[in-house]
């Protein structure tokens, strides 16, 4: 079984991150040194967009087209806001001198990971539509550009998910099973994923369980390839899939990770959220049941962002919030924790502090290491749905009695505990009260539109934590965020 912190690193944010001067082999090294310091157990290199990071023989690299002497409004960057082009020819301009010095980047991450002790992943996006708005940007592919016919809605051109490829063409299928086959022939990795959450949307809208269909018969194909390159290679390799949080959302689009594991076609599978907000309730103890009895690992998927409900103000995970999320994962009874866009470079814009990301990191390698700190557990939706199925979300919400419900991880045995409300406050309106597992707490502190609440522990449960927010009329309060924080 895998187990363990497993990292998903960008295919573009070690070129962002750093200056012309780093682009060699020790700072390659570095990198993964970094990650393996902080006790993360599998390092993911994502090497393609729609462009690989590397100079492939069967897709194209990201610099194709691009004149690195050439000025601003050459055609693969005139269509680039005028506040990205300096950061797109960074990129760039870093991926060329990689080259240049002849460091073949995934698989020089690969092999420091052996060094490392760390396992080495080559994690693939099966669908990404980063730039599909900006006509000629490096990071979409000729084949995409040239084929609007093979998109999932092309009648229709209002949404980046409407301009996904449609795996029920093969020629679909086919353009993506090349890069599979360089990638196993070319990196050695420990493990392969096919990241099908970027972005999520495989086929013709009312087509999508007939899509699985041929997608489960696709991938056979891919772990057939995987097992012939095991025994060439001689040691093992994992197959990874990232779907969906919701399995019945993945199933509807056609990612039946269910099916795929009873069927021995993956090694490991990771619920997440997109992108819009980490998902703080992942039904994580539900997946467990669906696998059991299968030989797949389970792992919970974090993201970086956090909003409460569809349209909200967004902003980036405080590291509080972070190690919530993370408890949550652990106390499900998950096999391994997943963080996808926890940059190490500057991570969330420098929002978090270098002993934030490495006392936060250190943490998420155990239940015990997460407890131990403060943690946050946040309200939020689930920002992934099956065409016609609604969003689900509870926020923002008012009335006389209101009720949320929290995966909250073990019970704290000391410190103390808040729920912590956003409110609007209309005029006349009262502060509302708080129930906690059926408990009427003390009346808490208003500032700032924040109502803190103190909560006993002792009312507190393993795991499940459900607030009812009572409020007196005839004017209710708007209740825009809810949270509970731990404080050992």
């Amino acid at each position: 079984m895998l187990k363990g912190l497993f990292f998903n690193q960008d295919c573009t944010d070690f070129f962002y991150s750093r200056g012309p001067e780093q682009m060699n082999s020790e700072a390659v090294d570095a990198f993964v040194d970094r990650l393996a310091s902080l006790g993360v157990t599998a390092l993911l290199v994502n090497t393609n967009a729609q462009r690989t990071n590397y100079a492939s023989e069967v897709w194209e690299p990201l610099w194709t087209g691009y004149d690195p002497t050439g000025p601003d409004d050459q055609p693969v960057l005139k269509h680039q806001p005028a506040e990205g082009v300096a950061a797109m020819r960074r990129l760039l301009n870093n991926m060329l001198a990689l080259v240049a010095k002849d460091v073949d980047y995934p698989a020089r991450m690969i092999a420091r990971c052996r060094v490392r002790g760390v396992q080495g992943w080559i994690s693939l996006r099966m669908n990404d539509l980063h730039d599909v708005h900006l006509p000629d940007s490096p990071l979409l592919s000729t084949f995409w550009k040239q084929h609007p016919e093979l998109r999932r809605v092309p009648y229709r051109d209002s949404g980046w998910t409407d301009r996904a490829l449609d795996y029920a063409h093969p020629e679909v299928r086919d353009h993506y099973m090349v890069l599979i086959r360089e990638s196993l022939a070319r990196f050695d990795p420990d493990g392969l994923e096919l990241d099908f959450m970027r972005f999520g949307y495989h086929f013709a809208i009312g087509h999508e369980r007939d899509g699985g269909v041929l997608l489960t018969r696709w991938l056979s194909e891919v772990r057939d390839l995987v097992l012939d390159w095991e025994r060439r290679r001689g040691h093992p390799i994992s197959l990874g899939v990232r779907v969906p949080a919701d399995p019945i959302t993945s199933r509807e689009l056609g990612m039946d990770a269910v099916v795929w594991a009873r069927e021995g076609l993956c090694d490991l599978v990771v619920p997440t959220p997109f992108w819009t907000t980490c998902d703080f309730d992942l039904p994580l103890e539900l997946w467990r049941d669906l696998l059991e009895g299968t030989s797949a690992s389970l792992g919970g998927g974090l993201e970086c962002r956090l909003q409460p409900y569809p349209g909200a103000p967004a902003r980036l995970l405080k590291p509080d919030e972070a190690r919530g999320a993370a408890t949550h994962v652990w106390a499900a009874g998950t096999d391994v924790l997943y963080l996808f866009n926890y940059f190490e470079s500057g991570h969330f814009g420098g929002l978090w502090t270098e002993q934030d990301y490495t006392e936060t990191l250190r943490a998420m390698g155990s239940l015990d290491g997460l407890t131990s700190l403060p943690r946050t557990h946040c309200v939020t939706f689930r920002d992934t749905s099956a065409p016609g199925y609604p969003v689900a979300y509870s926020l923002p919400a008012e009335g006389p009695v209101c009720i949320f419900r929290l995966q909250t991880g073990p019970r704290p045995t000391g410190g103390k505990a808040e729920v912590v409300l956003g409110l609007e406050m209309p005029e006349g309106a009262k502060p509302p009260r708080v129930r906690v597992n059926a408990h009427l707490c003390e009346e808490g502190t208003l500032a700032d539109h924040s109502l803190r609440v103190p909560v006993p522990l002792e009312v507190l449960r393993d795991c499940i934590t459900v607030f009812e927010v009572e409020s007196a009329g005839p004017s209710y309060p708007r209740i825009i965020s809810v949270a509970v924080t731990f404080t050992p």
